[in-house]
């Protein structure tokens, strides 16, 4: 066998296996596929109400339409034990009171996690809502919507200006 034609074939096989895991990621975190629970569609819509609260609308897109709950829901299902995320999830029912907390009207929600931010860092701190604040801060940040918009992140910031080597010396400054 030619050695440039193995080298194509090998090199068109990796590819297409890689392109292949990266499109099922993709898809995963995209949609809701893979609940943890028989109560996801209760799960995503309290995750999204409590990101909403936490992360909300202003001159920037809210947490929700940044697709966290979905990145939570994709984080739960892959990349947790089905024990540990089945544990959260309650702790996450407990904490809101699931139904009810949904049932709420806006400011007696935003009461409610008004009170467990301030319990933070103290002995009555929930670990459950400080794992899902945590959560939603790492989605929302590192989505596109959180780096461009929210950040304002420039990938090549400011302009290129060319120095001279003999301008600089022997040591950069």
């Amino acid at each position: 066998m030619d050695r440039r034609r193995f080298l194509w074939e090998m090199a068109i096989f990796l590819g297409c296996s890689t392109l292949s895991l990266d499109l099922k990621a993709v898809d995963a975190a995209l949609t809701f596929k893979g609940a943890v629970s028989s109560g996801s569609g209760l799960h995503i819509a309290l995750i999204s109400r409590i990101s909403d609260i936490v992360i909300p609308e202003t001159d920037t897109p809210s947490a929700s339409q940044a697709g966290v709950p979905g990145y939570i829901n994709f984080y739960l299902s892959e990349f947790l034990p089905r024990d540990k995320a089945s544990e959260f999830l309650g702790g996450l029912s407990e904490a809101f009171a699931q139904g009810e907390f949904l049932s709420l009207d806006a400011a007696q929600q935003v009461n409610i996690v008004q009170a467990l931010d301030d319990a933070l860092n103290t002995e009555a701190e929930n670990p459950t809502y400080k794992k899902l604040k945590e959560l939603i801060v790492i989605g929302y940040y590192t989505s596109r919507v959180g780096a461009t918009q929210a950040l304002r992140y420039d990938p090549i910031p400011g302009p290129y200006k060319e120095m001279k080597l003999a301008e600089v010396g022997r040591t950069w400054l």
